[in-house]
C-alpha cells in the first residue's frame, strides 16, 4: 500500500481519460447539487477534503459506467477507484461540464461574498456571480471575466477581486492524498473495504461478491434482489452476508463467501448455486416456522443460524427423519441461546457443514452429527448444564433468552392479555420486533429497586403493543386481577396475589425466574436443575474443528482456538495455601479446560481471593476472570451445577438466602 499526493486536475483527467475506472460495487453518482458548492468552498479555503483510494490489480474487475463521459481505456489494467467517486465526479462535472452524464451543474462564485452557490434562474442574471466552470477551466481570461462582472482595472478593489478569481482557479492544483493498494488478493481488498467508510456507506465482502456475480452472471444481481424482496415480503429478510455464506457452502468453496470470486467459479456455477440457495432457504424457513415456531427473521438472534438448517435440508432434499428433525430443532435453539455465531462465523460454519456432509454421505442419518453440533453450540457451557434461575437476573430484552422465551410462548399458543388473540397473530409492525410489557411498570419500581431488576426478563411479558399502552403504568395489584388466570400461567406469571404488591417485587421476580428457567430448560431439552444425572465430559469445540484441508474448505478457514485463550488472573499468591491446595486438586479432574475441574478451579480462585465466608451471587463469580475462564465466559449455570453436585470442595450455598449465594467455608 502506497501513499502519495497528486493534484486534483491530474486525478480528474485520469477519470475523464479512462485511466481511473469505477468498480461495479460502487454506488452511482448520488451527491445532491447542494453538496458540490460545499466541496468547492472547502477547497477554496484550504480545508481538508479527504483522500482518494485506488486499487491497482491485474485481476479482471467488473466495472460500471462512470457519471462522466470517459475516453476509451488505453490501459490494460486501469486504476480502480474505491473511495472518492462522489468528489472526483463532482469536480469533473464542474471542470468539464460538457462531459457530464445526467445531472448538469451550474455552480457560481460570488466575487463579493466569496460564496459558492447553485444559482437560481433569477440569480443567474446577476453579473457578479461568475461560472465556476469558466474560472476553473483551462487558461481563463480573468480580466475579461471580471469586466463582464462590472469590475475593471480602475476599480480600487480590482487586485482583491483578481486574487479571488485566481484562487478559484487554483483549486484544480490543490494536492490531495492518494492511497494506492497494489494487490491481486480479493481477501485483502475486501478487508480494506470493510474498514474504509465510503461516503457514509460501509462496504462489505458481500459487495465484492455481488460485483463478481454481476460480471459473470449479468442478470444475477437482479435475481438475487428479487429473492431478497420476496423474503422481505414474507417477513424473513436475511443478512446478505449470511445468505452468501450458504451459497459458498453449496458451491463447495466454503463459508468465506469472498471465495466465490475465484476464477474457478464460473457464471454457470453461480447461477446453479444460487438456485440451490433459494431452494435451501425455502426449506429452512419452512422448518423454522413450522418446527421451531420462529415466525419471522427478527426473532432470530443471528441470521447465520439459518445457514446450517438450510444446508442440511438441501442435502436431505427436505426429507428429515423424526430423529433428525428433533435434533436439528434442538440445535437451532441451542445456537440461539448461547450466541454460537457471535465470533469465528465462517470457521464454525465450515466445520459444522463438513460434519453434516460426512454424516449424510456415510451414515445417511445426521442425528448423531447434530448431537455433536448441539455440544459445539453450547460453547463453554458443559452440555446438559441446566439454566439456573439466578442466571436470568442479569438478562434483559437484548438477551437471546428473551427471544427463546418468546418462541416458547408462541409454541404454547399464548394469547394477548387484553384482546385474547394468539401472540403469533400480532401484526408485522415496527420492524417485526418482539412487543413486550413490564409486569411491574417501571414508573412503580425503577426508583425503588433499580434498573437491573426492573428490566430483567423476570419482569417482562409478551403482549401486543396496544395492550402495553392500555395497561400503561397501572399497579399490578390493580390490573393483574382483571387478566384471566390462564393468560398469566401461559407466561409463568405467579398467580399468588400476595406477590403482586410493590413491596413483594423481589420475591415475585425470584419465583417467576425459577419458572422461566424451567421453560428454557425444556425448550433446550436440558434436565431440570434438580436432576442428579451426571454432566458428561466432552472435548472442547476448538479441538474438533478441522485441522487439515478437505475437498471443500481450506485450513485457513478453520476456527482459531488461539482467539479464545483466557486472560491470566492476579497471582495465585492472593489465595490462602489451603485454597491453593484445593485448586491444584480440582485441576487434576478431567483433561480439558472446559471441564468440571476447570469450573471448580475457577470458583475456588475467585472465592479464595476474599476472606472465608464472603458471600457471592453466582453471577458475580462468573463475572470474574481466572486462569481457566475470562470474565463472563463461564455460565452461572455451570457454576451452580458444580455446587449442586458437590464437585467444588469447600464451597456451599448460604442457607435461607434468595437469590441463592455461595461462600467458601
Amino acid at each position: 500500500m502506497g501513499l502519495g499526493t497528486e493534484s486534483l486536475i491530474t486525478q480528474v483527467r485520469h477519470l475523464l481519460d479512462g485511466r481511473i475506472v469505477i468498480p461495479s460495487i460502487q454506488r452511482g453518482y448520488v451527491w445532491k447539487k447542494s453538496q458540490v458548492p460545499f466541496l468547492l468552498d472547502s477547497l477554496y479555503k484550504d480545508y481538508p477534503v479527504g483522500s482518494l483510494l485506488v486499487w491497482r490489480t491485474t485481476l479482471d474487475i467488473p466495472l460500471k459506467a462512470a457519471s462522466v463521459v470517459q475516453n476509451q481505456q488505453d490501459q490494460l489494467h486501469p486504476s480502480v477507484l474505491l473511495d472518492g467517486q462522489q468528489r472526483l465526479t463532482s469536480l469533473a462535472a464542474v471542470i468539464a461540464p460538457d462531459r457530464t452524464i445526467g445531472t448538469h451543474l451550474d455552480v457560481r462564485f460570488d466575487v463579493d461574498s466569496e460564496e459558492f452557490l447553485n444559482a437560481s434562474a433569477t440569480q443567474r442574471r446577476n453579473p457578479r456571480l461568475l461560472r465556476v466552470s469558466q474560472l476553473i477551466g483551462e487558461a481563463p481570461q480573468f480580466g475579461q471575466l471580471l469586466a463582464a462582472a462590472g469590475v475593471d482595472n480602475t476599480d480600487p478593489n480590482y487586485d482583491m477581486f483578481y486574487e479571488r478569481v485566481r484562487n478559484v482557479h487554483r483549486i484544480r492544483d490543490k494536492l490531495v492524498p492518494v492511497i494506492t493498494v497494489n494487490s491481486d488478493d480479493y481477501e485483502e481488498v475486501a478487508e480494506i473495504f470493510t474498514r474504509v467508510n465510503q461516503g457514509g456507506r460501509r462496504l462489505a465482502k458481500g459487495d465484492l461478491v455481488l460485483s463478481a456475480i454481476a460480471a459473470r452472471w449479468p442478470e444475477g444481481v437482479e435475481v438475487i434482489d428479487q429473492f431478497s424482496d420476496e423474503l422481505d415480503r414474507q417477513n424473513f429478510a436475511l443478512d446478505r452476508e449470511a445468505v452468501l455464506r450458504l451459497t459458498g457452502l453449496l458451491a463447495g468453496t466454503g463459508a468465506h463467501s469472498i471465495k466465490l470470486i475465484n476464477k474457478s467459479v464460473t457464471g454457470d456455477d453461480l447461477k446453479r448455486c444460487w438456485s440451490q440457495t433459494e431452494t435451501a432457504l425455502s426449506y429452512a424457513i419452512d422448518f423454522l416456522r413450522g418446527e421451531c415456531s420462529i415466525p419471522r427473521s427478527a426473532v432470530l438472534t443471528s441470521p447465520n443460524v439459518v445457514v446450517i438448517p438450510a444446508y442440511l435440508l438441501f442435502l436431505k432434499r427436505s426429507r428429515l427423519s423424526p430423529n433428525e428433525t428433533a435434533h436439528l430443532k434442538r440445535w437451532v435453539y441451542t445456537a440461539m441461546a448461547f450466541s454460537y455465531y457471535s465470533n469465528q462465523v465462517e470457521g464454525k460454519l465450515d466445520a459444522d457443514a463438513k460434519a453434516l456432509r460426512t454424516a449424510t454421505a456415510n451414515v445417511g442419518d445426521a442425528g448423531d452429527a447434530l448431537t455433536d453440533l448441539v455440544r459445539r453450540a453450547s460453547g463453554a457451557r458443559p452440555i446438559g448444564t441446566p439454566i439456573e434461575p439466578e442466571e436470568l437476573s442479569s438478562k434483559k430484552m437484548s438477551s437471546a433468552w428473551f427471544n427463546l422465551l418468546y418462541i416458547a410462548a408462541l409454541k404454547r399458543s399464548a394469547k394477548d392479555w387484553i384482546n385474547n388473540q394468539t401472540l403469533i397473530s400480532a401484526p408485522m409492525t415496527s420492524g417485526s420486533r418482539i412487543e413486550y410489557h413490564h409486569v411491574f411498570p417501571k414508573a412503580k419500581v425503577l426508583q425503588i429497586y433499580g434498573s437491573d431488576m426492573t428490566n430483567c426478563i423476570g419482569n417482562l411479558a409478551f403482549v401486543f403493543g396496544s395492550s402495553n399502552r392500555s395497561i400503561a403504568a397501572k399497579d399490578p395489584a390493580t390490573y393483574l386481577p382483571t387478566i384471566p388466570e390462564e393468560r398469566l400461567e401461559e407466561q409463568q406469571v405467579p398467580t399468588n396475589r400476595e406477590l403482586w404488591s410493590i413491596d413483594r417485587f423481589p420475591e415475585f421476580i425470584s419465583v417467576r425466574q425459577s419458572e422461566l428457567a424451567n421453560v428454557l430448560n425444556r425448550l433446550l431439552e436440558i434436565p431440570s436443575a434438580t436432576s442428579t444425572a451426571p454432566v458428561a465430559e466432552f472435548p472442547t469445540v476448538e479441538s474438533e474443528l478441522p485441522e487439515d484441508e478437505d475437498d471443500a474448505f481450506s485450513v485457513g478457514d478453520a476456527y482459531d482456538p488461539a482467539l479464545d485463550s483466557p486472560s491470566a488472573m492476579p497471582a495465585a499468591s492472593a489465595m490462602s495455601p489451603r485454597v491453593e491446595t484445593r485448586v491444584q486438586q480440582v485441576r487434576g479432574i478431567g483433561g480439558y479446560r472446559r471441564s468440571n475441574g476447570a469450573v471448580a478451579s475457577h470458583v475456588l480462585q475467585v472465592l479464595g481471593r476474599f476472606p472465608p465466608g464472603t458471600e457471592f451471587r453466582i453471577s458475580e463469580v462468573a463475572a470474574y476472570e481466572s486462569t481457566d475462564y475470562e470474565a463472563n465466559e463461564i455460565s452461572a449455570g455451570a457454576i451452580a451445577q458444580g455446587v449442586n453436585k458437590g464437585t467444588i470442595p469447600g464451597v456451599e450455598y448460604v442457607p435461607g438466602v434468595r437469590p441463592r449465594r455461595i461462600r467458601l467455608t
